[in-house]
């Protein structure tokens, strides 16, 4: 729903403005993006953040978003 999509990108938005671990740091963006969504949408959530990556994913009805927070950097989240 829109809702939920409002929460993901507030979460994205939250999750990139933090300092993740050094090395990985889209993986760590993606688990904190994963963990918050648990919480708020409850559980369930997959999260890929990254510059260039493709998907093939079986979602819920209305539970799947793909956008972006950073320039060149893109979010997908579902729920499967």
């Amino acid at each position: 729903s829109d809702a939920d999509l409002e929460t993901a990108t507030r979460i994205a938005r939250e999750a990139f403005s933090s300092s993740p671990a050094a090395g990985k740091v889209y993986s760590s963006i993606a688990g904190i993006i994963r963990t918050q969504l648990d919480k708020e949408l409850g559980r369930g959530w997959s999260v890929v953040v990254g510059r260039r990556f493709g998907a093939f994913v079986t979602q819920r009805i209305k539970a799947y978003g793909y956008f972006s927070v950073v320039p060149g950097v893109c979010v997908l989240v579902w729920k499967a």
